[in-house]
């Protein structure tokens, strides 16, 4: 045990890789069924190792080891409640879409669940890497795997959608370089700096504090909060996510909302707003602004898609936006609410990319004029994704209602700005302002999913989708486990919030103190008594 408690991290990164062996060395069977077996076999043996440190059987420590000392590079990992809430959310994203894999990957199985658990490494190297140079290894291997994914078994436009997706990510990538190197030749340059361990996340972070200018402070900012607006996505440079979306099969479409998007917001909050504070309140009017525009642009933009699983996509763009106001926000209440909604949108948006994957595996078609009657027809998929269409728009007691409430309510009490600097005036806005404007995409998902519900399950329905089957009995797992965790996480926040709350708000109170302590005279409570009263108002 003494070994894995000293490893754990190590084991978990590269236990994926290890899982690829048995999978390539087994025969097929029957319709690759034996792959089946192995690829979701070896998703459930990941999801219960990474549970060990969840169920405190295994103290995870951080691993430290020389790797190029004189360029200051380190194989260094390390771990948190905000890295390990990502890491239980990746292992069992993983295991969902294995599952899903099931009815909706034929072909070439043996090098696409190699491709799985290749994404798989390259997205726990993101989040448990304590190095910026071992962070961006693994940041520009997840490209590899995500490319092959959807070029290979994608829809008719899947080279497009497959380019689109590393272009964009390239361009990202141009700055997450510059931003770097930036920071590393700035604490090369200090007096005393340990030159063997200059990329190590502390040794960054002191030298962040040492000499460096607010101006350049706001510039390696802007680059990195670049790149991670890319993948989170923000609007303008969102457009990659709804082709790669469309084009995607199911199970990847899974992954990439549920596990993808979240590594921009977690770049955000570690890199942008917890190593560059000063910059973060320089720049959080302007975030906020984007904020906004991703909720309320992209909502208006779902609205009107014809396409089902587009509609879906741009839906959880604008969801993503919720994390950028409550990163906006700077304030405990805030954060947290941020990661929050990383982890409820993880979960509702995997189901409802699971529920588009099921009706069209039936019809092969995914505009929604095609539809209409489903319900009838196909009732156990209708219940499903009407309950998560329900948890999307936050439904009261579901897990999508909690975590944006505190995003909103970390917003009202925020004092980031009162004003919005422009061009050397100051626009009166404030951030209680921009939250009352990105309460309108609540309005409007509240639209575009009744809407799409309206003519996709009722109505009178077409002969030829007469005959369709029902939900099997794998996609109902993935759903009732989806559904059952929504219900969970919404009933009782404090099951996933404790496990990051104390490092998340540990950021909070030590980089934006002095903005909290205005809002002293709110009274505002802590985030375990907003959490205990949403789940006694439950209980009643």
């Amino acid at each position: 045990m003494n070994f894995i408690t000293e490893h754990y991290l190590s084991i978990l990164i590269f236990l994926p890789v290890l899982l690829i062996l048995p999978i390539l060395l087994a025969p097929e069977g029957k319709d690759g069924r034996n792959i089946h077996i192995l690829g979701i076999g070896g998703a459930a043996l990941l999801f219960v190792y990474s549970s060990l440190a969840w169920m405190g059987l295994v103290n995870p420590v951080a691993e430290v080891i020389p790797w190029i000392p004189s360029l200051g590079i380190t194989y260094s990992l390390g771990t948190d409640g905000l890295t390990m809430t990502l890491v239980y959310l990746t292992t069992f994203l993983l295991l969902m879409s294995a599952i899903a894999s099931f009815t909706s990957i034929h072909k070439r199985l043996k090098l696409y669940y190699s491709m799985l658990f290749v994404l798989t490494t390259a997205v726990l190297g993101v989040f448990l890497a304590r190095d910026m140079f071992l962070f961006f290894l693994f940041w520009e291997l997840e490209l590899i795997p995500m490319y092959l994914l959807i070029a290979i078994w994608g829809g008719p436009r899947r080279d497009y959608a497959s380019v689109k997706f590393v272009l964009y990510t390239l361009f990202g990538s141009v700055f997450l370089v510059a931003g770097t190197l930036a920071l590393y030749l700035h604490a090369r340059s200090l007096p005393g700096a340990d030159m063997t361990t200059l990329f190590q996340f502390q040794s960054i972070q002191n030298a962040i504090g040492q000499n460096l200018p607010l101006t350049a402070q706001v510039l390696i900012f802007i680059a990195l909060f670049t790149t991670f607006a890319v993948k989170l996505p923000v609007v303008p440079v969102h457009t990659w996510l709804p082709d790669a979306h469309v084009e995607a099969p199911t199970p990847i479409s899974m992954m990439l909302a549920g596990i993808l998007l979240k590594m921009g917001a977690y770049g955000m909050l570690r890199f942008g707003f917890e190593f560059l504070p000063d910059a973060a309140r320089v720049l959080a009017p302007y975030i906020a602004v984007l904020a906004v525009i991703n909720i309320v642009y992209t909502a208006g933009v779902a609205l009107v898609q014809t396409d089902l699983k587009k509609l879906i996509a741009y839906s959880s763009v604008s969801h993503m936006g919720f994390v950028l106001l409550g990163l906006a926000a700077l304030n405990a209440i805030g954060f947290n609410g941020a990661v929050f909604v990383m982890f409820a949108h993880g979960l509702v948006s995997a189901a409802l990319f699971m529920c588009v994957g099921t009706l069209y595996n039936r019809t092969h078609t995914r505009a929604i004029a095609d539809y209409g009657g489903f319900g009838t027809q196909t009732p156990v998929i209708f219940y499903f994704f009407l309950f998560m269409s329900m948890a999307s728009l936050g439904l009261p007691l579901l897990v999508s209602f909690a975590s944006e409430t505190l995003v909103f309510y970390g917003a009202f009490v925020s004092k980031a700005f009162q004003t919005i600097p422009f061009f050397g005036s100051q626009i009166e806005l404030s951030i209680q302002g921009l939250t009352f404007i990105a309460g309108l995409g609540v309005v409007i998902g509240a639209a575009y999913l009744l809407w799409m519900l309206k003519r996709v399950f009722f109505g009178p329905i077409q002969a030829r989708w007469t005959s369709l089957p029902d939900a099997t009995s794998s996609e109902v797992f993935v759903l009732l486990t989806l559904t059952l965790l929504v219900m969970a996480f919404g009933l009782y926040p404090s099951l996933i919030t404790s496990e990051f709350e104390p490092d998340v708000t540990a950021i909070a109170d030590k980089h934006y103190a002095d903005l909290n302590a205005q809002n002293v005279a709110l009274q505002k409570p802590t985030l375990k008594s907003l959490l205990s009263t949403h789940s006694t108002g439950a209980k009643q």
